[in-house]
């Protein structure tokens, strides 16, 4: 009896705007499926009028009738279109300060027995996509991560850029499996890959940096926000920083779906090294130049399809710079070996000069 109201609330909230198919909300016990943003209650006629700081609570892993713990079976006489329209469609614009998290996180009151992300707790982290076609089907393969930077930049692990592939990235994903996040994602083409010139693609990545160059620049809100780049002359040894993709959980050993929160202690160089000598039995390793090292604090760690995803660290105002790219490592979780990231602070002038160079190039555009 209120199906109208249902589908044109649905229209504004949905969340992959690139590769939208709108369908008829599913039925459940008595009303539909809706976020839970849209419905907290479980009764349409309590909608309350979401805001950013109002916390709804999710519990990772619950079980309900519509199979996804974002989403309520939602009952009542009438759905109240505006709240979609507060959450989704006017979604505020932030300016272009960079480095600032969410650290308490959007929305949401996350609840789970694993650790994970708060919803845009980094507003900088990329999911990049590799699409493939088959069947007249477009395709999403994650294959990796990375981190804005800038409207029109991405910067990634050249590793995970390979040509002459086509990749897509999305900024203010969270959940990977659901369509009900509170705020839109953006999908944005990747029109041109820009690798250092001095990468070598071996087992053990050297100069393992690239640029993605993006169709169309992105709009900035709060869970859509750039990472600063450090300083040339920082160092991060002994520091305590983060790093977020969806890669494979070693805590499951399953692909995270959930935006991974994964603490990190930067290891000295030499130090570093000496490890992966024992661990590989190859006294004659050297850790290249380029490279930073960083072990897990915790039970989590990088791992498969994790490369290009940011490592930050933070500075003494609480706002946060790119310190490391997710990179390489002879094992996901191994105590006995750190990762191996790259050293950000070393390609700071490679990368201003290259997005210098390219706006000038296409200032006419």
């Amino acid at each position: 009896m209120y199906l109208a109201g249902v589908i044109a609330l649905l229209i504004l909230a949905v969340h992959h705007a690139a590769s939208t198919i709108i369908k008829q909300p599913e039925l459940c016990n008595g009303g539909y499926c809706l976020p839970k943003h849209l419905c907290p209650t479980g009764q349409a006629n309590d909608v309350p009028t979401p805001g950013l700081n109002d916390l709804i609570t999710l519990q990772v892993d619950e079980e309900n009738e519509c199979g996804d713990f974002m989403k309520i079976c939602c009952a009542g006489s009438s759905i109240i279109n505006a709240t979609a329209t507060e959450t989704n469609d006017a979604v505020p614009q932030v300016a272009q300060e960079c480095g600032i998290p969410n650290s308490q996180g959007l929305v949401y009151n996350v609840e789970s027995n694993l650790t994970y992300a708060k919803y845009a707790e980094f507003p900088w982290t990329v999911v990049i996509y590799q699409i493939t076609f088959s069947s007249n089907d477009i395709e999403l393969i994650h294959v990796g991560g990375g981190t804005l930077i800038h409207p029109k930049f991405v910067v990634t692990a050249a590793h995970t850029l390979k040509k002459p592939h086509r990749y897509e990235a999305r900024f203010g994903e969270w959940n990977m499996k659901s369509d009900a996040e509170a705020y839109p994602a953006q999908d944005i083409g990747i029109e041109e890959v820009i690798a250092h010139p001095s990468y070598r693609d071996t087992c053990t990545p050297e100069n393992d940096i690239a640029l993605g160059v993006l169709k169309k620049s992105v709009v900035y809100s709060p869970h859509i926000r750039p990472l600063c780049l450090p300083n040339e002359r920082d160092l991060f040894f002994g520091k305590r920083c983060v790093a977020s993709g969806w890669g494979v959980d070693v805590r499951t050993g399953q692909p995270a779906s959930i935006m991974k929160r994964i603490e990190l202690n930067v290891v000295p160089r030499l130090l570093c090294q000496q490890l992966y000598q024992l661990a590989d039995g190859d006294s004659s390793f050297q850790l290249h130049r380029s490279a930073i090292c960083a072990r897990a604090a915790e039970l989590q760690d990088t791992c498969d399809k994790d490369g290009g995803t940011p490592m930050a660290c933070p500075k003494e105002d609480g706002t946060y710079v790119l310190a490391g790219i997710t990179s390489w490592g002879l094992k996901c979780g191994n105590p006995d070996a750190p990762g191996v990231y790259v050293d950000v602070g070393k390609f700071v002038c490679w990368i201003k000069n290259t997005i210098e160079g390219y706006e000038e190039l296409h200032a006419e555009e």
